[in-house]
């Protein structure tokens, strides 16, 4: 068409709107019809480019964790098509999922925090270090993990990490159950030095630990506690949650301050003080195992033990959700839950290392998927970000791409982190859902099958449970 177009065209007066009438229309279209206009005329493309593509990631915003160099940094186009491919990706449940490392010698309850260079698990009593490796305009590739043991192998389990914390400056906090709470510095190669302790009631265990920039918000027997990491000396606000009552899940944001206990999500100011509660189904009845927060103030997801993903909109006066999310082939408790992509949010099964995923635009379509040798273990803990949802199961960490890096050689996972073939050759994969008993019906895979690195989903809205695989990662071979 080119740009030799009559005043009188429909598209000669689109191509002459000024920018603030143009930008209306922009806001109305998809990334798909952003990049039909620019193949209709040179000047339509260059105001696509200039005006509408910028638009359209201002209204679509990714939280973005991993990319480098961040996503303010990237050139717009190169973003926009970047969010483009994750949306796509969602949409029709395509993605890699890879294990990250080798698989831990004992079962543990792993706790995971992701930051824009590294990894950091929280194993038994070890901080497991995996360094995010930088390239220009991608997500970032994981590297093999540094052990840091954080006390004597010989402490037992009541020194487990129940969560771990980066904090502004790169500083760790690491609670354990037996109720030390702690900031350490991690240094280089293997150096650990605590920095600061923070006061826990006697002889309590530590259940939780959330945080937010320097805010930490710990979960204790009776109680919860809410620290300013930066100023140890200072007490720390402290919320009453009854005899008897123990926290399952906690989490600090900017402007609240929420305690999952039996029956209820006790939302509090940032400094503790109660103003409400959330409820399940009803009133009293299941427990919330994870609290996370939205991209906006007053959204909050929460995993239920009776199955349920619960979306609460904070500006209603209504203690109950506004959008619950199930898997209707399973009613296993979930334990996790995180946001990814643009509209979407997942959750982590008690069974099998399951992970649920729906677009909140379209709940009806979710799918599930068994993450990477997670027969049997719960998915403790997720971390979701623009295309890639980060878990732990209790003997490995996995991650599940939807970015497109696994694609290209080593776009997720350098070969020295890659987790070896199955013991004996063999793998362990699900089959399809067993009508009577109402259980995942699983076979075994030997030889070349078992070190095909795929696992398998299926989609929610079907009649009958027809497995799908997800893609396999590129490698490169390891010299020898």
């Amino acid at each position: 068409m080119g740009d030799a177009l009559g005043p009188t065209d429909p598209l000669a007066s689109l191509q002459s709107l000024p920018d603030d009438a143009l930008s209306h229309v922009f806001e109305l279209l998809s990334d798909t019809d952003l990049v039909r206009l620019r193949r209709v005329s040179r000047t339509l493309n260059r105001r696509v480019l200039d005006l509408g593509i910028p638009l359209h990631l201002t209204h679509h915003a990714y939280p973005h964790t991993t990319l480098h160099p961040p996503p303010a940094a990237w050139p717009k186009p190169l973003l926009f098509a970047y969010n483009g491919r994750i949306s796509r990706a969602l949409a029709a449940h395509s993605l890699h999922a890879a294990q990250l490392g080798p698989t831990w010698p004992q079962r543990v309850m792993p706790a995971l925090s992701v930051s824009p260079d590294r990894l950091l698990l929280g194993v038994g009593t070890k901080l497991l270090v995996h360094p995010l490796h930088a390239a220009e305009y991608a997500p970032r590739v994981v590297g093999a993990a540094t052990e840091i043991p954080l006390v004597s192998k010989y402490a037992g389990s009541k020194a487990d990490i129940v969560g771990v914390h980066e904090l502004p400056g790169g500083a760790v906090a690491v609670a354990q159950f037996d109720g030390t709470l702690q900031r350490v510095s991690v240094g280089p190669g293997r150096s650990l030095k605590s920095t600061a302790h923070y006061p826990a009631p006697k002889d309590a265990n530590i259940h939780v630990l959330s945080g937010y920039g320097q805010a930490l918000l710990a979960g204790f027997g009776a109680e919860a506690r809410l620290y300013a990491a930066n100023s140890p000396w200072v007490p720390p606000a402290t919320l009453a949650l009854g005899a008897g009552t123990r926290p399952w899940s906690a989490l600090v944001t900017q402007s609240h301050a929420f305690v999952g206990v039996s029956g209820a999500i006790r939302v509090c100011d940032n400094a503790l003080r109660p103003q409400r509660e959330l409820y399940g189904a009803r009133r009293g009845h299941s427990a919330p195992y994870a609290l996370v927060s939205g991209r906006t103030p007053h959204t909050l997801l929460a995993a239920w033990h009776d199955g349920a993903a619960r979306l609460y909109d904070l500006r209603q006066a209504t203690p109950h959700a506004a959008l619950e999310l199930r898997d209707p082939w399973s009613d296993a408790a979930l334990y996790s839950a995180a946001f990814v992509g643009e509209a979407s949010v997942a959750a982590g099964s008690s069974q099998h290392g399951q992970v649920s995923v729906w677009d909140v635009r379209r709940p009806d379509d979710g799918w599930s998927l068994f993450s990477p040798g997670g027969r049997g273990s719960p998915v403790y803990d997720l971390h979701g970000e623009g295309g890639r949802l980060w878990g732990v199961t209790e003997r490995r960490a996995f991650v599940l791409s939807f970015d497109g890096a696994g694609e290209v050689a080593d776009g997720i996972v350098l070969p020295a982190a890659k987790a070896p073939p199955p013991r004996g050759g063999a793998k362990d994969v699900p089959t399809g859902w067993r009508r009577r008993g109402g259980k995942m019906g699983w076979t075994v895979h030997y030889g070349q099958h078992a070190v095909h690195e795929v696992t398998m989903g299926y989609l929610h809205g079907e009649r009958g449970m027809t497995l799908f695989e997800t893609k396999m990662p590129m490698t490169m071979p390891v010299a020898t």
